[in-house]
């Protein structure tokens, strides 16, 4: 099993995501938001670090946070749930598309198994 995470800002994919999912037949994906580093950075008072007032201007001040969905998988299916994130938000390489990543799961509780 895998715990998938899609991290996106682009909070409009997160419905289309979630409806080409459930037609896939995966079901119990959860979606939460988050915030990153930079942003939570630049909210902060950042002129003991003069570094990150810098960084500032990198920062939308508009987009304050992100969407992370989260999915227990089994192995197989990961390739399936990774082409519909595919098909959403294009290819990950491009500024502002989001990332995604899998983490082992060993061991759960309250999953439901096919």
């Amino acid at each position: 099993m895998q715990l998938f995470v899609h991290i996106t800002p682009q909070e409009e994919s997160v419905t289309p995501i979630f409806t080409k999912m459930l037609e896939a037949g995966f079901q119990g994906a959860s979606v939460v938001d988050c915030q990153g580093m930079l942003t939570t950075l630049s909210a902060c008072n950042a002129d003991d670090a003069p570094i990150f007032g810098s960084l500032r201007q990198f920062i939308n001040p508009c987009r304050q946070t992100n969407k992370m969905i989260m999915i227990v998988l089994k192995d197989e299916d990961v390739p399936k749930v990774k082409e519909i994130i595919h098909t959403v938000a294009g290819d990950l390489h491009n500024p502002n598309t989001g990332i995604f990543f899998t983490v082992p799961v060993m061991n759960w509780e309250g999953v439901s198994h096919k």
